[in-house]
């Protein structure tokens, strides 16, 4: 079963504000500076399939108007800040395939309870940067 809309909006206009405001932020910022002023305070907890739907959402119409880089970094951040801010303890997470060394084939992703969260996450990859640092929770 869904979710309203009406509950959904909000959510969703603050996931596209956020996607905008994302590639100024990183230019701005190191990433952990960015990742850590993402972080910062939960305003209201909200239920995890609430919010994965409004991001989805957004994700959706920030793909077809091109209004900010649609790139997994600029997706994964952009969770990870809706997420965190709703209360839930996802982790962000970077990688790198070892095996393409000459394409340098790299991934960015939300966890929650050490498992990516709504994606399949290619087996093999080496994580080459994660925000909290150290192991998933």
């Amino acid at each position: 079963m869904g979710t309203s809309l009406v509950d959904q909006l909000p959510i969703a206009a603050r996931a596209l504000a956020t996607r905008m405001r994302l590639a100024s932020m990183m230019r701005d910022s190191s990433l952990p500076d960015l990742l850590r002023a993402l972080s910062d305070e939960t305003v209201k907890p909200e239920p995890l399939a609430l919010v994965e739907e409004a991001v989805s959402k957004s994700q959706r119409i920030i793909g077809r108007l091109r209004l900010a880089p649609d790139t997994c970094l600029f997706r994964s951040l952009a969770r990870y800040a809706l997420l965190r801010r709703a209360g839930h303890p996802v982790r962000f997470v970077m990688a790198l395939d070892p095996n393409k060394a000459e394409d340098l084939t790299g991934h960015a992703w939300i966890e929650l309870d050490g498992a990516p969260l709504g994606e399949e996450v290619e087996p093999g990859l080496a994580v080459t940067f994660s925000y909290p640092p150290g192991p998933p929770s």
